[in-house]
């Protein structure tokens, strides 16, 4: 009978021990298939088709900030979130410098902002109001197309080693590894970099709305109107895209916004967030995000961008990637 037992709790074990080897892929292996998503990436799906997050390489979207299966794909750690050792030590670089940039870059552009529209609206004329809706949208699509420029940019080439990749590249790489870390970040880590991209177009409106005169800064109002609101869409973009990845406590029109999609929704982010993340790169809207895939825009110009300088794309991405120790 005791020999029995042990006999059957052996070929139990031994059937576990096979099983567990069958169900889990070897590490090294994940490593590998990793490597060749981010070499080779898939084509974006559409907004049409049913994409099940959890079978795809992905953090689930609505994970609240860190309850992430730490074996899921093969891995021995955490494969995304605060836990992931990468996350660990990207989150660590940022610095006092870089916070009193964002800080000095918050303060100066939000004066710019306020300057420059008052000067618009003290010199308006009411026969230029059908150009300024027009570049009302222009500003829109023009702010999506460079969110989608500077993303793709930042995601694809650069290193978190030089001063520049320490500064401004780190964000993207912890955003790859640790998605939900920006509704952690708060207004001025969020959005200082952006609001600094602003100014110096601001700055040199309001030289000119300073130093020209009345007939000239009506002659340049419909370009100064075009900017401004592009610069306004700019500042915004990153605050959309943390509102992009919060699940729990938006507000309702924030929500009404993104269901309309007159922002980026949730929905449609949760796209780029399939490793390699190498798609749907446009972050204000999202509205030219479908037609840049369908050109393989994004593809093409990595192929320029790699004959000419030799850069491999997502090459320190993945390093970070696959940092899990």
């Amino acid at each position: 009978m005791t020999a029995s037992t042990t006999a059957a709790s052996s070929s139990s074990s031994s059937t576990s021990s096979t099983t567990t080897t069958t169900i889990v892929p070897d590490e090294s292996e994940c490593l590998k298939k990793e490597e060749e998503r981010f070499k080779s990436p898939d084509p974006a799906p559409t907004l049409d088709e049913e994409v099940d997050i959890a079978t795809l390489p992905s953090m689930l979207e609505d994970d609240p900030n860190g309850n992430v299966v730490e074996c899921d794909l093969g891995f021995k750690g955490p494969r995304w979130g605060p836990q992931h050792a990468g996350a660990k030590k990207l989150a660590s670089m940022y610095s006092k410098e870089k916070r009193l940039q964002e800080e000095v870059s918050l303060v100066v552009a939000i004066f710019l902002f306020a300057s420059v529209f008052i000067n618009l609206l003290i010199s308006w004329e009411s026969s230029i109001w059908m150009s300024v809706l027009f570049y009302a949208v222009l500003g829109v699509m023009t702010a999506d197309f460079l969110s989608g420029l500077v993303h793709w940019g930042a995601d694809t080439f650069g290193s978190v080693e030089t001063w520049f990749g320490r500064s401004f590249i780190r964000p993207f790489r912890e955003h790859h590894v640790d998605p939900t870390a920006i509704t952690r970040h708060d207004f001025v880590e969020v959005n200082g970099d952006n609001f600094m991209l602003c100014i110096v177009p601001l700055g040199g409106i309001l030289y000119q709305q300073m130093t020209f005169e009345r007939e000239a800064i009506t002659q340049w109002a419909s370009l100064h109107w075009y900017i401004l609101l592009l610069g306004i869409y700019v500042a915004l973009t990153n605050q959309i895209h943390k509102w992009s990845h919060t699940y729990f406590g938006l507000s309702k029109w924030v929500v009404f916004l993104q269901k309309a999609h007159i922002i980026l929704p949730r929905s449609h982010h949760k796209i780029h967030h399939i490793s390699p993340h190498a798609c749907y790169y446009c972050i204000t809207t999202g509205w030219l995000n479908w037609p840049l895939e369908y050109m393989g825009f994004w593809r093409k110009l990595e192929w320029v961008v790699t004959a000419a300088t030799g850069m491999q794309p997502r090459e320190d991405d993945l390093k970070w990637a696959t940092k899990l120790n």
